[in-house]
């Protein structure tokens, strides 16, 4: 029974997990993109230029990251949408039949 509710539990609050976990994916991007950035520079010569460029690509990827997050909590909640449809619908054909 606990394995049950447990994997209900799952299923249906995927979306919100991912939501929850956007500010963290955000700000661990930009800063591993910064200081790798930064560690690359200074190993080619310009510290400076490397920690901009990485900052860029943070920023991108968290952001990808970001809509990556939205578009599957979009897709599980039409999902459930669907399913609440579906049921609902049976359970008015049960009814009047």
């Amino acid at each position: 029974m606990f394995k049950r509710r447990l994997n209900q539990f799952k299923n249906e609050n995927v979306g919100m997990f991912d939501l929850a976990s956007i500010g963290i994916t955000l700000a661990l991007a930009i800063c591993i993109g910064y200081f790798g950035g930064k560690w690359i520079g200074g190993k080619l010569g310009n510290a400076a230029v490397g920690s901009f460029i990485g900052f860029g690509i943070g920023v991108a990827a968290g952001f990808m990251e970001m809509f990556r997050s939205i578009a599957r909590w979009n897709r599980q909640l039409a999902r459930l949408a669907k399913k609440r449809h579906d049921t609902s619908g049976q359970a008015q054909d049960t009814e009047e039949g």
